[in-house]
């Protein structure tokens, strides 16, 4: 599935803000490790993502370009998505993740520095191909992520989010994906952003629907 196929760290200051971070980080342990714990008694392979993610959490809630998301990702975990799917959505607005995910798959990762000269209002047909190219490398990587060495227990988990709190993982992609556009100069509707992620979700909800469970 590609774009075309759609259709309708800063470091911390002293004094109060190292207060704020302080308690960022209580309510990211507070509200987002249930979510992560919930998967760490089943199999490695759930681990290192819980692991991976736990790591990005601490950077993420630091980096104040985050703040307006951390609400939906707190959800998001809180409901159990998995950190693996947690992980991917990050990854189109966080660089470092993306890499991390690519160099798993043994496929090149090139740093992502396009940025318009000038507003520019989010029409799929007219982007720029960088832009798409971007996009369309991050709706990759999902597959990767999600099929490659999957863990049981994680599947399991989005099997029902899928169904109990989709409205939920829909409006976390919806952030992150508002933050990419904007970090290139690019303005989307409320209703542009939900209904491509989505039609993104849709797929992989689908891909998911294929995987064969074992018992554990």
């Amino acid at each position: 599935m590609s774009l075309e196929e759609f259709s309708p760290s800063e470091s911390p200051e002293a004094g109060a803000n190292a207060a704020e971070i302080s308690e960022k980080l209580k309510d990211a342990i507070k509200r987002g490790t249930a979510g992560i714990k919930r998967t760490q008694k089943d199999e490695k392979k759930a681990k290192k993502y819980d692991m991976l993610l736990a790591g990005f959490l601490v950077k993420i809630i630091i980096d104040k370009k985050y703040d307006w998301i951390l609400e939906s990702l707190f959800s998001s975990l809180d409901k159990g998505f998995s950190s693996n799917l947690v992980l991917w959505i990050l990854s189109l607005s966080y660089e470092e993740i993306s890499e991390k995910i690519r160099s798993s798959s043994g496929k090149d990762y090139a740093p992502y520095t396009f940025k318009y000269s000038e507003n520019t209002e989010f029409n799929d047909s007219t982007l720029d191909p960088q832009v798409k190219q971007r996009i369309n490398f991050w709706v990759e990587d999902i597959s990767d992520i999600i099929t490659l060495e999957y863990s049981n227990i994680q599947i399991q988990e989005l099997q029902k989010n899928f169904i109990l709190n989709k409205n939920i993982i829909i409006s976390f992609t919806a952030k992150v994906f508002q933050l990419f556009l904007q970090s290139s100069n690019i303005t989307a509707t409320p209703v542009q952003l939900a209904s491509i992620s989505e039609f993104i979700l849709w797929e992989i909800e689908s891909e998911i629907k294929k995987l064969e469970i074992e018992e554990i």
